[in-house]
């Protein structure tokens, strides 16, 4: 399909987007989507607070070793072979099956609009909630009387606080990848340096210096001490804190731990306007992979140097479920025991607003993903035309924006009033985990073998990597699916036997979003048919034009 042929069968003769990010740009889209700051507190408190005898620095280098191999090949690979804007639903599409590629794919795009229903509200709480009490600020936060912003009821101030960051996040991407890209700079820069100050905080302290702050601080406002807070959180959890580390829950910790290492793949969302994409989304996805493990690593090794294991455990249970008794101004998660070892209100402040921002920047990132997906479904007619407008002035898709945020807005909505709870992050995390990862997985598996993507495997740049005789791309994709096995097991394996419900509402989801993505593709494949003639099959035999 060439020439005007091509202008035919696909929506658009050319893309309207333009490519103007670098490799550190990729870098930084990369390495922002696994939301550093508030990523480790979801590794510690919600890992820790289910397999309470998890060892964070072996469950991070275990990540490492199959998230980096597994998921710069994989995504890389593809994204350098087919570099075009829109993510897995160009591969998947282009090897498997279209049918294939927009069951998947329909999944995916609910879930980045899922993540601005949870993430959105996390500026609320944990994110200002966490600076009004180390700041000691009530107006931000009053613990008290439940307050946010000099007296909205939490549910309110939460949904306002999530409304205002989710119209910042649309701002920071409707004006183009140049203007996103510098700000994302900024963003980051200030980001890290919360990042580095938590360490420093954890490193710098002694474990009988941090029992001695926390003493104090508990003596002041009537809490627990260091060893009654150990006895009365593990009676609270019906089982003991363990006073050491074991392999199952180990691996268990993984699954609260993969949003530090698996979601790099957002830069295949831009590929299309990357410089140099052969070499750009591989080797950006494999430093966004290393350097958020160096800084979990410092982390846990700044935790384990000034606690005790037992009382890790038991800051992450009762971060999660709260506890009778305990009563300092501010919840243990890992920043706030940082903020009790330091005391300094300037570093403080650095550590919460680190939070805050990687949690917008995620926001963010939805935004540069959601409306990609359906530009590209529009582009091979699977949706309306208007899917594939592009601003000529920001060279971005305005429309599929607006649509974002007035989705993700009655998601908020949703989540705030109705269905608020930290945990359906991990929800997502699963529906990512099959209806993405492992599907785009198996495709890079068998990409160099498919009919369908011949001529496309024949002019990838990869074509020729291979050891003993094996394509490189379907050796990473076999570790990816490792990995990936490993996440899905212990998700569903889950001891904490009340979230069995929770399991199961996720497998409903999983089931719910591949049917509406069926019915979908099948409409929109029997319009393409019908008003212009076009097979589906056909169209995707091919790369859309750039």
């Amino acid at each position: 399909m060439r020439g005007s042929s091509n202008e035919i069968a696909f929506a658009r003769k050319a893309s309207g987007l333009v490519r103007g990010l670098s490799m550190w740009d990729a870098f930084g889209v990369g390495f922002m989507n696994q939301g550093l700051t508030p990523s480790i507190w979801v590794m510690i408190s919600l890992g820790l607070s289910v397999y309470m005898g998890g060892n964070l620095i072996i469950a991070t280098i275990l990540s490492v070793v199959f998230a980096g191999i597994g998921f710069p090949l994989v995504w890389g690979i593809l994204g350098g072979s087919m570099p075009r804007s829109g993510g897995e639903y160009v591969y998947n599409s282009r090897i498997l099956h279209p049918l294939v590629g927009i069951g998947e794919s329909f999944g995916n795009a609910f879930i980045w609009l899922m993540w601005i229903y949870v993430l959105a509200p996390w500026m609320a709480d944990p994110g200002l909630k966490m600076m009004g009490e180390m700041m000691g600020s009530s107006w931000i936060y009053n613990s008290v009387n439940d307050t946010f912003l000099g007296g909205l009821s939490y549910a309110w101030g939460s949904f306002v606080v999530a409304t205002i960051a989710n119209i910042i996040a649309v701002l920071f991407v409707v004006f183009g990848v140049k203007v996103f890209a510098r700000v994302q700079k900024v963003i980051m820069g200030l980001g890290l340096i919360g990042a580095v100050a938590i360490i420093v905080a954890l490193l710098m302290s002694s474990k009988q210096e941090f029992a001695n702050n926390w003493n104090s601080m508990a003596a002041q406002y009537g809490s627990l001490n260091y060893n009654d807070f150990i006895k009365a959180a593990g009676d609270a959890a019906g089982t003991a804190m363990p006073t050491t580390w074991n392999w199952y829950d180990t691996f268990g910790v993984m699954v609260a731990g993969s949003w530090l290492f698996a979601y790099s793949y957002c830069i295949t969302f831009i590929a299309g306007e990357v410089k140099r994409p052969d070499k750009s989304i591989i080797l950006s996805n494999l430093f966004a992979i290393i350097v958020p493990a160096v800084f979990m690593i410092l982390t846990a090794i700044g935790l384990y140097h000034i606690v005790d294991f037992n009382f890790l455990s038991a800051t992450a249970w009762v971060d999660e479920n709260g506890l009778d008794g305990y009563t300092m101004p501010w919840a243990p998660h890992f920043v706030g025991l940082a903020a009790i070892a330091v005391g300094n209100k300037i570093v403080i402040f650095l550590m919460a607003l680190s939070f805050l921002l990687f949690t917008l920047w995620w926001i963010a990132l939805s935004y540069l993903a959601f409306p990609r997906i359906i530009f590209a479904w529009g582009m091979d007619r699977m949706g309306p035309k208007w899917f594939t407008d592009v601003n000529a002035r920001f060279a971005s898709p305005v429309k599929n924006y607006i649509l974002g945020f007035c989705i993700a807005e009655g998601l908020i909505a949703l989540y705030v009033f109705w269905q608020n709870d930290n945990m359906q992050g991990l929800s997502v995390t699963a529906l990512e985990i099959f209806s993405v990862f492992g599907v785009t997985a198996i495709a890079a598996a068998i990409f160099p073998f498919s009919r369908r993507s011949k001529g496309i495997w024949e002019s990838s740049p990869y074509r020729k990597w291979t050891v003993f005789k094996i394509p490189v791309v379907t050796l990473g994709a076999v570790v990816n699916l490792a990995y990936l096995v490993i996440l899905a097991v212990f998700f569903f394996a889950q001891s904490d036997r009340s979230l069995e419900g929770f399991t199961l509402a996720t497998g409903i989801l999983i089931l719910g979003s591949w049917a509406l993505g069926l019915c979908w593709y099948w409409f929109w494949s029997w319009k393409a048919n019908r008003t212009a003639g076009i097979s589906t099959t056909m169209l995707t035999g091919e790369l859309p034009p750039e």
